[in-house]
């Protein structure tokens, strides 16, 4: 029953009360003013909840629209910095290939002065020429998938990406004389996006350079192994750099947290390894071993 109709059956039994008993028609009477009181305390307290209601989703969403600004920025920050760190990787490759390349540009000049050049001289210096050349395509091409922004989920298997992830780094590993091994299951896949996966193998293979180097370890190893246990998948990245500072390791997945001094690091690498494995149904942790830091994944949805 409505309000207005409530109010109008009050109205009419005061009025029929009037009639017959006066006393009767004040009490009534009372009791409306008193209903209509409260009817405008309640709709005067509802709006007021309207709008506080209305002034938390703004604010709710206002926060949820930075929260998702700064994911944003610190993803395109990462993403800078790793363009930084591959251009220079990409010119370090090629820097062998073309010394190759003039070396035996020299070598025909010298040769074809003494006589020496000839029809098979000519096919073995062209596909030598040419395998130079192959391997730096197929380098540059593997740069260009790694920075082209993609976000078009795919099956592929971990050791793939990981294959991707070597030749990307191969030179700073040689560089920082790293071994890396991996424990690959070759059958083991995930339907997600590659390219993103690719980050997070690089961010924490860039983490134990970096600890590397802090610490000045010299016998330097990075193992990572990827194995299926009890329908989850796991991999793990363990290196033999002398652990995580305790001072940080509770802390080390949030932004803007680094090991490293100042000016030499950002603090985005593995918080951006969290995101990107929280969106996969996956988590992160770490732990000190004996030896270094061991990180673990953990992916909880089903591989193929």
């Amino acid at each position: 029953m409505s309000n207005k109709i409530t109010q109008l059956m009050l109205n009419e039994l005061i009025l029929q009360s009037k009639k017959s008993d006066t006393h009767l028609a004040d009490k009534l009477e009372s009791v409306l003013n008193f209903y209509t009181t409260e009817q405008k305390e309640n709709q005067k307290t509802i709006k007021q909840n309207e709008y506080f209601l209305k002034q938390w989703d703004r604010r709710n969403i206002l926060a949820n629209q930075r929260d998702m600004q700064k994911d944003e920025l610190l993803k395109q920050q990462s993403r800078l910095a790793s363009m930084g760190e591959m251009i220079d990787a990409i010119a370090h490759q090629w820097k062998q290939p073309l010394n190759s390349i003039s070396m035996m540009s020299d070598m025909l000049r010298e040769d074809f002065k003494t006589g020496s050049v000839d029809e098979p001289y000519i096919q073995e210096l062209d596909k030598n020429i040419h395998m130079q050349i192959d391997h730096m395509v197929s380098t540059l091409s593997e740069f260009r998938t790694f920075f082209r922004p993609s976000t078009k989920n795919e099956e592929f298997t971990f050791l793939d990406a990981l294959k991707s992830v070597q030749v990307l780094m191969k030179d700073e590993l040689i560089s920082q004389g790293i071994l890396l091994y991996l424990e690959i299951d070759e059958h083991l896949s995930i339907f997600g996006n590659k390219n993103e996966f690719k980050h997070l193998f690089i961010n924490l293979i860039n983490n134990s350079i970096d600890s590397f180097n802090e610490k000045n370890i010299r016998n330097r190893k990075v193992h990572i192994r990827c194995y299926e246990e009890n329908s989850n998948t796991y991999i793990e990245v363990q290196d033999n750099a002398g652990g995580v500072s305790l001072e940080v390791i509770d802390d080390i997945f949030k932004a803007n947290i680094t090991t490293k001094k100042e000016g030499k690091g950002t603090g985005i690498g593995l918080y951006m390894s969290e995101q990107i494995l929280k969106k996969n149904h996956g988590s992160i942790n770490v732990h000190n071993t004996k030896d270094g830091a061991l990180f673990t994944i953990t992916l909880k949805q089903p591989t193929r």
